[in-house]
C-alpha cells in the first residue's frame, strides 16, 4: 500500500501518527483488564491463571523490543512497523476465538511480542529525523498523548465487556491493530533510507548492542528512564491494593485518584515539550525533573510515615513525581539515543528493554513485599527519585553523535 497522504516530519499530524502507535501497549493492557475476572469464570481457572494473559503479554512484548529496534536498522523502520501491527491484529482476532485458556496466553504471547515493532519504530522514526532537543520535545508530546490511553481504556474495555462478552474485548483490539495498521500505511514515509540500512545477522545484533552500551552517554539516560520507569511501575502494580484494601475506597474513587497522577503526567509533557521548544536543553530537563522525582518520592515515603494523614498526606507529593516523570523522561531517552543515529533502531530497542524490565521487577516486588502497604510503595518512590537524581548529577556533559 502506497503512502498516499504522508505527513510532513515534526508536523503536529506526524506527532500524531507516532503517538497513536506509542499507546498500543497500554490499549492492549488497560482494555482487557475489566475481563479478568469474567476470564476466570468462564475458563474455570483461578484468577492469577487468568493474569497470565497480562503478565505474559508484557513479557512478550519485553523480549521482542530486545530483536525488533535491530531489524528495523537492518529493513527499514515502516516494514517492521507495518508487519508488527498486522501480526497484533491478527493475534487479537486469534485471542477473540480462542477455544481455551492456554491458547488465549498463547495468542496473548503473540500480541505482545506484535506490539513491540509500534513503539520501538516510533522512538527510532523520531531520532532518524530530530537532534536531541527537537527529539526530546516530540517524545514529550507523544508521551502526553500515551498518557491519555490508561485513562480511557478500562472505560472501553469495561463497556464492551458489558454489552458483548469478553471476546469482544479482543475483538476490540483486533480492530485498533487494523486500524493502525492502515493509519501507518497511509500516513507514514520510511525514514531509514536503504542505503543507511545494516545487512542483519546474530553477529550484527550483538554488535550492535555492544556499540550502544559502549559508546559515552548512552548508559546513564538510560539507567535514569529506568529508575523513573521503576517508580511509575511501582505505583501502576501496587496502587489497586494500597487504595482499596489499605484506604478502603471505591472503584471510582481509585480511578479519580489513577486519573490525578496521569493528569500530572500529561501537563509536564506538555510543559516540558514547550521548555524544549524555547532553547532548554535535554540535559537541563532532565536534572529538573529528576529533582522533581526525589522531591515527590521523599515526600512520599516521609508522609507515610504520619499515619493519620492518610491518602490527602501522600497524594500531593505522588503528584509531583508524576510530574518529575513527564520532565525527565522523554529526555534521557532522547540523551539515550543521540550519541548512536546509524543504529537508532537498536538504541531504542535497549531503551524500551530496559525501562520495562525495571518497571516489571519494580511492581511485582512492590506488591509482593509491600502488599497494601502505602510505606513500602512510597519508599520505592523515594529510592528511585533519588537514585534517579544521583545519576542525572552525575551524567556527563552530551557527547557529538558516534560516527559509526
Amino acid at each position: 500500500m502506497a503512502v498516499l497522504f504522508p505527513r510532513r516530519v515534526g508536523s503536529r499530524g506526524w506527532i500524531a501518527s507516532l503517538a497513536a502507535m506509542t499507546a498500543i501497549v497500554a490499549m492492549s493492557i488497560d482494555t482487557s483488564l475489566p475481563a479478568q475476572p469474567e476470564l476466570a469464570r468462564v475458563f474455570d481457572v483461578a484468577p492469577d491463571t487468568a493474569a497470565l494473559t497480562l503478565s505474559l503479554f508484557i513479557a512478550g512484548f519485553a523480549g521482542a523490543q530486545l530483536v525488533t529496534g535491530y531489524l528495523s536498522d537492518a529493513f527499514g523502520r515502516r516494514r517492521v512497523l507495518v508487519v508488527g501491527l498486522g501480526l497484533f491484529s491478527a493475534a487479537g482476532a486469534a485471542c477473540a476465538l480462542a477455544p481455551s485458556m492456554g491458547a488465549l496466553i498463547a495468542f496473548r504471547v503473540l500480541a505482545g511480542a506484535a506490539a513491540a515493532a509500534p513503539p520501538v519504530v516510533a522512538r527510532a522514526m523520531v531520532r532518524d529525523t530530530q537532534p536531541a532537543g527537537e527529539a526530546a520535545r516530540l517524545l514529550s508530546a507523544m508521551l502526553a498523548v500515551m498518557a491519555v490511553a490508561p485513562m480511557v481504556a478500562p472505560l472501553i474495555g469495561g463497556a464492551v465487556l458489558e454489552l458483548a462478552g469478553w471476546r469482544a474485548v479482543f475483538g476490540v483490539l483486533a480492530t485498533v491493530g487494523a486500524a493502525l495498521f492502515v493509519l501507518a500505511q497511509l500516513t507514514l514515509a520510511e525514514t531509514l533510507e536503504a542505503h543507511q540500512r545494516r545487512p542483519p545477522s546474530l553477529r550484527g545484533l550483538f554488535a550492535a548492542y555492544g556499540t550502544f552500551l559502549s559508546t559515552p552517554g548512552t548508559r546513564i539516560p538510560v539507567l535514569i528512564g529506568c529508575a523513573s520507569f521503576a517508580g511509575q511501575f511501582a505505583w501502576i502494580s501496587d496502587s489497586p491494593f494500597v487504595f482499596k484494601a489499605h484506604y478502603g475506597v471505591s472503584s471510582f474513587a481509585f480511578a479519580l485518584y489513577f486519573g490525578g497522577t496521569a493528569l500530572a503526567l500529561i501537563a509536564s509533557s506538555v510543559t516540558g515539550g514547550r521548555l524544549l521548544e524555547r532553547g532548554l536543553s535535554p540535559r537541563r530537563m532532565v536534572l529538573a525533573g529528576t529533582t522533581l522525582l526525589a522531591v515527590g518520592g521523599v515526600g512520599a515515603a516521609a508522609m507515610t510515615q504520619l499515619t493519620d494523614l492518610g491518602i490527602p498526606g501522600f497524594m500531593p507529593p505522588l503528584v509531583v513525581y508524576f510530574l518529575g516523570i513527564g520532565l525527565a523522561s522523554p529526555s534521557a531517552m532522547a540523551m539515550a539515543m543521540a550519541p548512536v543515529p546509524s543504529i537508532a533502531g537498536t538504541a531504542s530497542s535497549v531503551v524500551g528493554f530496559a525501562s520495562m524490565a525495571a518497571g516489571s521487577l519494580s511492581g511485582y516486588l512492590t506488591t509482593k513485599l509491600g502488599g497494601d502497604s502505602p510505606r513500602g510503595f512510597a519508599n520505592v518512590l523515594a529510592a528511585m527519585g533519588v537514585l534517579a537524581l544521583g545519576l542525572a548529577l552525575g551524567a556527563p556533559p552530551a557527547r557529538r553523535p558516534h560516527a559509526s
